[in-house]
């Protein structure tokens, strides 16, 4: 078992980092790897629905399961992913603070994640033998969703 704990500040406040997260839209932007997604049941994005995630990882694509098992935004949200020999459970906390950017206060949020990886199988072996590869997984997305989020309008095009 790997776990860990990542912190990020995102230069916004919480509710504009909240419609960011929660559009799947966007993923493509910040999920980097994403080649498909296709929901499975339940509402796309609430408690109890599950998707199928197509990822490129490391030249290969690999089949992924996620099922969001908590909804509680813009504070909480948790899931658990699994493709074949790894099951990782992942839990989002957001809250809101204040920070002082050139004399000047405004709202930003502050995302901690923890990530608990589970391996059976072949990937116990790659687990042991790379851990750093699955607790930086984590940390790459929140820098890739910090990036999109700050500078959004280098991606979205409105035309």
């Amino acid at each position: 078992m790997i776990k860990s704990t990542h912190s990020i500040k995102i230069l916004l406040p919480l509710n504009e980092v909240m419609e960011l997260f929660k559009n799947q839209d966007y993923f493509k932007f910040w999920q980097k790897g994403l080649v498909s997604s296709r929901p499975l049941n339940g509402s796309p994005g609430e408690s109890n629905s599950t998707r199928e995630m197509r990822i490129k990882v490391a030249g290969n694509i690999i089949k992924m399961s996620e099922e969001i098992t908590t909804v509680n935004l813009p504070h909480l949200w948790e899931a658990t992913y699994r493709t074949k020999g790894v099951v990782n459970k992942q839990s989002n906390r957001f809250r809101e603070t204040e920070t002082i950017i050139d004399h000047k206060i405004i709202k930003t949020t502050l995302w901690d994640a923890t990530s608990t990886f589970k391996f059976t199988g072949f990937m116990r072996l790659i687990g042991k033998a790379q851990p750093q590869l699955f607790k930086g997984q984590t940390l790459q997305h929140m820098q890739d969703f910090k990036t999109f989020a700050e500078n959004q309008s280098d991606f979205i095009t409105n035309g």
